[in-house]
This record gives C-alpha cells, structure tokens and sequence, in this order.
C-alpha cells in the first residue's frame, strides 16, 4: 500500500525552543529526528515533500542527502502550520499525510491508520493519545464515537476529552483540505480551524494510541526524546575498535561508537549512547545519558540523565538532567544544580511567562559554544544562549539569554 504524499513540517524551531536550534536536527542514536523520520516513512509513499524555512534549508537538504525527498521553503508562519501546508499545496492534489518534523513514536500506526479510514470509508484518519495531565497542543472534541472537531490549546481545565491530537493526518483528498485552509481567516491556529470545519463535512477514522510518544516543543524536551530513544531504539553495541581499560566498568544496555576511549575505574550505566571518537577519563560516571561523538568526558566526572551534544568538554564536572549542545566546555569543579530543596517541580521563563518543566530534576540548558568557568554553578532549570560565557566561581540564577 502506497500513498501519493507524505508532507513533513519541519519549519523554524519556535521562541519556545530557545536557546536551543534546530531541533529537528539533533541527534539521537545516532540519527537526527528527521533522519528517524524519513526513514521510517519511505517506503510509504510515491512522493516526500518536507516544508523547512530558509533558515534550516541548507542543513535539512545536507541531512536528508541520501534520500529521495522534495523541498518547500515556507516563507510566512502567522497561522502556524497552515501556512507550511499552503507552502506545498502544489504536491496535495491527491491523497497525502501530514506529520510533524519533530515527533517519534511508534511509526507503525500510520500504515494501520490509513488502512483502518479506508476500511472504514472515511475521508480523513486522525491519530490520538490518551493523556492524564496537560500538555499544550490540540485535543479532540468527540460526538459519540465519532470526532467531531479539534480544540487547540484549550484551559487545562476544560479539555474536551483526554485524547491528545498528535498531528499526524491522512486525507484521501487532500485538496479539500487545501481549499479549507484558504476559505478561513487568518489565526494561529487556523490548521485545525479548517479541520475541524472538514469534519462538518466529512467523516474521520481516530486511531487511539497508547504506546511510546515524544515531541520537541520546549529545550527540555530535549530530555524527553533522548528517554523515549534509549528506552524503545537504542541497539547495545561496543564497537571493536573501542578501548576500555580492564578496572572500567559498562552496564545495562550501552551503545559505543567508532574509536570511544574509556579510562580506569570509570562506569557507565546504560542505557547510553556513546558516539565516535569519544575519550571518558579516569573515575567518571555516565549513566542514563547521550554522549555525541568528538566529546571528552575528562577525569572525575559525573554525566546523569543528559545529553551532550558534538563536542563538548568536561573535567571534574557534575552533569545532571542538562541539555549541553554543540561545543560547551566546562571548567574544573564547575557544576549544574538540577534539583529544589522544597521538592517543587521546577519552572522556567519562556517568551517572559513561568512554564512548568513539570520534571522533578531539571538542570542546565546550554546553547552553542556556551564556556563555563572553573567552579560556576548554574540553578535549576537556567538557560544561557549560544556563546554565553559564565566567569570562574559566578552563581547563574537566572536565564541569560
């Protein structure tokens, strides 16, 4: 079963993801998000179009090299992801399905999905996730058993159900939902406007779904994908060209690049992912994280529940529940503070509002190039953007953006 359109919107990454960039290009397990995608998702279809802006056109076209995939380069967003759907009407004349660029889950239920709306003989085929507490997207409104429209961003409070609309649709015509998109005024939310108005018309198949789901709105999700990529995707692997000294020790499920050096009485606990050309030095710790290849996790360390991007550099160094993208280093003793002492769940500015991480331990959120000094600290839940530099013994209470 093929179908004619698979249109993948990987668009700008949003103030939210600030100090962060490029989300849909971070790695894990070694492939990017996109990468995860597409891969997943090819055989499926006659035709892939991804919709990037101009921005991330040249990084996406370098990512996707090796893949048959088609080019949209969205140059308005005031109605969100309308606007990268109009981008490419030209390639939905047919049927077509339209993803995000920046979800993982089990990709399986597409195919199944789209057999169950034609089995069912239905226009449209919607895919949901039950969820207990909230979290900001759309939520389907059902009439019966039927889905009767899509509430985006309702009051937590005033969910219509607990069926949380994970963006991926399949039309059996695609245009007519082209032609909604532009018969509707122009709002933020103007994507599942015009959906909604569709199913006033036509009838959509729900594909309830419960298994594993990750999405990158926030950095910190950051964190959430890497859990949801060790814990359903990662393949334990040490590389025969890896060097561990005999006192190391390696547990759990742990995956280990090309040419990973890792020193006397070391431990890492997995799941981990340890990329190429990594050097771990004597008495660290790294357990439950993601070390990119080219990082050096020098002696005395301790990586917790993190990700570490392409190049970083650590020495007698506490890690924990962070984010360190592309080329952090951080001095001797310097250290991130991931945890309150009330035991509240720590919370974070974002476009000057309070958010709730709603995660317990939430540590340090580093963009690129970032240079710490020798015995700093950071707070819980801080985020300092790219090229930020943090002054040996300074105490960073607050997000320097």
């Amino acid at each position: 079963m093929k179908i004619h359109t698979v249109l993948i919107l990987a668009g700008g990454d949003g103030d939210r993801f600030y100090p962060l960039e490029q989300k849909v290009l971070f790695r894990f397990n070694g492939k990017t998000v996109l990468q995860h995608i597409v891969e997943s998702v090819k055989d499926l279809t006659e035709q892939m179009v991804v919709v990037t802006s101009a921005d991330n056109e040249s990084a996406i076209k370098s990512d996707l090299s090796a893949y048959k995939v088609q080019y949209v380069v969205q140059t308005k967003d005031a109605n969100g992801q309308a606007d990268a759907v109009l981008a490419a009407k030209q390639y939905l004349t047919k049927d077509a399905l339209i993803m995000n660029g920046n979800d993982q889950y089990d990709f399986s239920i597409i195919k199944r999905t789209i057999s169950k709306t034609k089995e069912e003989g239905n226009d449209m085929g919607i895919i949901a996730r039950y969820i207990e507490s909230y979290f900001p997207g759309g939520y389907i409104r059902f009439q019966g058993e039927m889905v009767a429209e899509i509430v985006e961003k309702p009051i937590p409070e005033k969910r219509p159900s607990n069926y949380y609309n994970m963006s991926t649709h399949y039309f059996n015509n695609c245009l007519l939902f082209v032609q909604e998109l532009e018969r509707h005024s122009s709002s933020d939310d103007l994507y599942e406007r015009a959906f909604s108005a569709l199913l006033k018309k036509k009838y959509a198949t729900c594909f309830k779904y419960d298994g594993g789901y990750a999405t990158l709105k926030y950095s910190w999700h950051i964190l959430s994908m890497q859990d949801y990529f060790l814990v359903h995707h990662l393949t334990k692997s040490i590389d025969s060209s890896t060097t561990i000294h005999k006192t190391a020790t390696i547990e759990g499920d742990v995956f280990m690049g090309k040419n990973v050096k890792v020193g006397a009485y070391s431990k890492i606990t997995g799941p981990c992912y340890i990329g190429d050309n990594v050097i771990i030095g004597d008495h660290s710790l790294i357990r439950n994280s993601t070390v990119e290849q080219y990082s050096l996790i020098g002696s005395g360390c301790e990586v917790a529940r993190s990700y570490l991007a392409k190049g970083v550099m650590l020495h007698r160094n506490y890690v924990g529940d962070s984010v360190l993208s592309e080329g952090v280093s951080m001095g001797a003793g310097a250290v991130t503070a991931n945890y309150r002492f009330d035991a509240q769940t720590i919370k974070t500015p974002v476009k000057g509002i309070l958010v709730d991480s709603k995660k317990g331990k939430f540590g340090l959120i580093a963009g690129k190039d970032v240079k710490i000094g020798v015995n700093a600290s950071t707070y819980p839940g801080v985020k300092l953007s790219a090229k930020t530099i943090i002054l040996p013994g300074e105490v960073v209470k607050k997000d320097i953006l």
